[in-house]
Order: structure tokens, then sequence, then C-alpha cells
């Protein structure tokens, strides 16, 4: 029985093949209830299955009190370098379940900053982010670094926070989907001419839209790799002997690859 579309999200391919300068950004794997990649700063994580935008899985953050009576909060970490002075995109997703009255959170957050100041100049401007219940939410965040002579590069460390208010325990969120990228790599499709590529997707086949037909296609793994390609003589892809996983489909006639799960 064919089922509706996991997860569509709109990459150019060479995201898919490590213009994300973060590893394990989509909270895939993981060692134990830390995900691999990732040093856990305060409070607790474990790995989600069933709540997740982007993948088959999301981080869930608890935020915790390090002191008594202090306000309990989430940080999460990851160290990236840049190699070069140009506009850099973070973005990432964020869900909290219930309301405020059910599931307190008071502030989600993140922060950038220089391992090493001696490297290069850096004066975030942060957005204040909005406490969204009950639908993921997109963050995104511009910014630049500039290089101090002679380093042709610098370490940074992205955070991400959640924090609630004293007194108040047991309240959590989830993160998902985390990119750090260069701003022109990122992109989506323009579908004002043509409709979505897929329709729908089961264990065997990509159903795709009637536009699409006979087109050649290429399918990536998550780390980039081509593990399928052809032309497609009808208006599906058969994919009944990949592995399950997250791929990418790219279409000849498109310019950005569209990201499924394979069940």
């Amino acid at each position: 029985m064919k089922t509706k579309l996991l997860i569509v999200a709109l990459f150019s391919i060479g995201l898919a093949q490590g213009q994300n300068l973060l590893q394990n950004g989509s909270f895939e794997q993981f060692t134990g209830t830390i995900p691999n990649s990732w040093t856990l700063v305060s409070g607790s994580s474990d790995t989600e299955t069933t709540t997740f935008n982007h993948g088959a899985a999301s981080l869930i953050a608890l935020p915790e009190s390090s002191l008594p009576f202090s306000a309990p909060f989430f940080w999460i970490s990851q160290d990236f370098t840049l190699n070069s002075a140009e506009v850099y995109t973070l973005k990432f997703d964020y869900y909290i379940p219930g309301t405020m009255m059910s599931n307190y959170i008071s502030r989600v957050g993140f922060e950038l900053s220089l391992n090493n100041s001696a490297e290069a100049f850096f004066f975030p401007n942060y957005p204040t982010i909005p406490v969204t219940y009950g639908t993921w939410k997109t963050v995104t965040f511009d910014f630049n670094i500039l290089l101090r002579s002679p380093a042709t590069s610098t370490s940074l460390k992205l955070t991400l926070q959640a924090n609630t208010d004293v007194g108040f325990s047991g309240n959590y969120m989830y993160f998902d989907n985390v990119v750090i990228a260069k701003k022109s790599t990122l992109s989506t499709v323009d579908f004002t001419k043509k409709s979505a590529p897929i329709v729908s997707i089961s264990k065997n086949e990509i159903v795709l839209n009637s536009e699409y037909k006979n087109s050649s296609y290429v399918i990536y793994s998550i780390d980039g790799k081509s593990v399928k390609r052809g032309k497609n003589s009808s208006e599906s892809v058969e994919i009944s002997g990949l592995a399950t996983g997250v791929y990418f489909l790219k279409l000849e006639d498109v310019s950005t690859s569209v990201k499924f799960v394979k069940q």
C-alpha cells in the first residue's frame, strides 16, 4: 500500500555531499542517549524516532538544573571550521509539544562562538526566537566571519539551547535538521512552473508527478554516494532494492534534490 511522502526537504545535491559543515546534523546516529559528533553540556538528551522533521529521527532535549534552586537548561554543542570569509547560513528546526501550561519552555536559542579569537573577528547579532508550540518551526540565521591575518581558517562552536525557569522541571522539546553551510550553496526549487516532483512513496517505488515522466534520475545516499541511476520509462522510480534509510532523488530537470525516507 502506498503511503504519503514522509519527508520532503529541498537542498542542492552538493549539500548532501558534504557542504553542511556540521556532522550528524539531522541526529540520525546516537551512542547511547548522546548524538554522535555532539557534546552534551547540560541537561539530558535522547533519540526520538516518532517526532521528527527530517530523516528518521530527531533529538529530544530535556533541560535540567545543574545546581539546587537553579533554572533548568539544555545545551548541546559541536565545533566546526570555516576557511573563507563568506556569508554562511545556520538553519535548524525545533518543535515544542503540548502547551505552555503543560510543557513550559521559556527560551529556545543558540550561540556561535570563536574557539580562538586570535583567528577571526566575529560580532553576531542574534535574533529573538519565538517560543512556538505544536508545530515544527525553522530558524535561519546568516552570519559572516572576518579572518585575522595570517589565519586562513577559524574554528567555531555552535551551541543549541533550551531553557525553563526556576521551579519548572520535566519539560522537553525537539531539535532536528541543523545545517551550517555557505549561503550560496543552499537553494530551493521554485515550483510555480512545475509541481512538486514526488506524489507518493512506498517500500517499492516513488511515484512522480506526470510532468517528470521519462526523466533521468540519480539517487544518492545520505553521505552523498550515488546508489542508483537511470531513466524512468513511466511515472515511477523503482526503489525496492534500497536499504531502509534517508536518500536524495535528483531529477535531470530539477536544479536541486528531493530528500526522502525509504521504509
